[in-house]
C-alpha cells in the first residue's frame, strides 16, 4: 500500500493577504521570477509584535510585495523580529531592507550568517572565478565555463548587504502567543538551515527540508566540490522519517501538509533512485555528463548552477559508498565505477 501524505484543505494566500495556519501563525507567498515561482513566508503573532520568517529576494519586485503587507494585515502591530531561516537568496535576499524599514532586528543561525556574509563579501572577479573553477572542473561546456567567469557575484544581484545581526543557537525559543517555536539546525540544503519546531501543538515549520512536492537542491559549495553534502541530508531525512502523521509540515515552498514521516521516506526513496540512475550510467561520468543524465531537458545559466551542483553532490556520495572512485583529467573531475 502506497503511503500518501494530506495536504491541508486550505487555498494559498492571495496577494496582500496571509492565511493563519494556527492562531499566532500566518502564512504569507509571494513570486518569484525563476522556474520556482514562489516562495512561502511568515508570520508568527508574539505579545511584542510581529515576528516574520523569510523575505524573498532583493528586488523591486519582491519590494512591491512587502508594501501592501506592511501597510494592510501587518499593519496595527511593530515588526517585532525577521528570523531568516538560511543563506539563499530567496529566503535572505530582501532582509537588510526590510530591517531598515522596519527597524525590526535579524535573527540568523551562525553558520548561515557566515556564509550570506562570505558570498556578499566576494569581489566580483573573486565570484567569477570561483564559478568558473568550479564548471571548469565539473567538464561543462566552454561556453558556459566563460559566462560563468564572466558572471561577476551573481549573489549580490538578489540579495543585499545585512545589518548586525542577532544570532540564535540551536534550542533558543521564540515565544508566540499560543506556543513556543525552538529552533534546530541541520545540514544538507544548506550547512545551518533553520527549522522551528511547537512540539506541544504538533507544528514543524521545515522551511525547505522537508517540501512536498519537490526535492530541497542538494549541492556542493564552491569552496569545496568534494564534500558529501547528501549523506547529512539523508541523515537528517532517516531522523524525521518516523515523525507522526499528526504533525502539520508547514514548507518554504507548495502548501502546509500532514505526513512529515512520510514524505521524508519519499525524499530518501527519490535521492536513492538517483544515485542509482549514475550508477546504471555505466560509464565514466564527469560532473556535466551526470548532470544530463538526472536533469535531461533545457537549463537555463541559474539552472546550471543548481543542476550540475547536485549532479556532483551525488557523484560524491558515490564515492563515499565505496561505488564510485574519483580522479582528475586534465582538470575535470572523472568518476569511475569501482572495480
Amino acid at each position: 500500500m502506497t503511503e500518501t501524505m494530506t495536504p491541508l484543505d486550505i487555498d494559498p494566500p492571495a496577494a496582500g493577504q496571509m492565511t493563519p495556519l494556527a492562531d499566532d501563525l500566518y502564512w504569507i507567498r509571494f513570486t518569484l521570477p525563476f522556474r520556482l515561482n514562489h516562495i512561502n513566508l511568515y508570520a508568527l503573532d508574539t505579545d511584542a509584535g510581529w515576528l516574520l520568517l523569510d523575505c524573498g529576494i532583493n528586488t523591486d519586485s519582491n519590494a512591491e510585495q512587502w508594501q501592501p503587507m506592511l501597510d494592510g494585515p501587518l499593519a496595527g502591530k511593530p515588526i517585532a523580529g525577521i528570523i531568516v531561516s538560511h543563506h539563499h537568496a530567496d529566503h535572505v535576499g530582501y532582509a537588510g531592507t526590510l530591517a531598515a524599514l522596519t527597524g525590526a532586528p535579524i535573527y540568523m543561525g551562525a553558520i548561515e550568517h557566515d556564509m550570506a556574509t562570505m558570498m556578499l563579501g566576494h569581489s566580483a572577479a573573486a565570484a567569477g572565478d570561483r564559478a568558473g573553477n568550479a564548471y571548469a572542473n565539473f567538464g561543462l561546456d566552454a561556453d558556459t565555463v566563460a559566462r560563468a567567469y564572466e558572471g561577476g557575484n551573481y549573489y549580490r544581484t538578489l540579495v543585499g548587504d545585512l545589518p548586525p545581526v542577532t544570532i540564535v543557537p540551536a534550542g533558543h525559543e521564540f515565544r508566540t502567543k499560543h506556543g513556543s517555536f525552538t529552533v534546530r539546525f541541520d545540514a544538507g540544503h544548506s550547512p545551518g538551515h533553520m527549522s522551528l519546531s511547537d512540539h506541544a501543538r504538533q507544528i514543524y515549520i521545515g522551511v525547505d527540508f522537508l517540501l512536498p512536492r519537490i526535492s530541497p537542491n542538494i549541492s556542493v559549495g564552491y569552496g569545496n566540490l568534494d564534500e558529501d553534502v547528501l549523506a547529512s541530508y539523508l541523515t537528517y531525512l532517516q531522523g524525521m522519517s518516523d515523525m507522526g502523521a499528526d504533525w502539520l509540515i508547514v514548507s518554504g515552498h507548495d502548501w502546509p501538509y500532514y505526513g512529515g514521516g512520510i514524505r521524508a521516506r519519499q525524499l530518501i526513496a527519490h535521492h536513492e533512485k538517483r544515485l542509482n540512475r549514475l550508477v546504471e550510467a555505466g560509464q565514466p561520468l564527469s560532473t556535466a555528463t551526470a548532470m544530463a543524465a538526472l536533469f535531461p531537458f533545457e537549463l537555463t545559466d541559474h539552472e546550471v548552477y543548481f543542476a550540475s551542483c547536485e549532479a556532483r553532490a551525488h557523484l560524491n556520495h558515490l564515492v563515499t559508498r565505496g561505488i564510485m572512485e574519483r580522479t582528475s583529467v586534465d582538470g575535470v573531475a572523472i568518476f569511475n565505477p569501482v572495480p
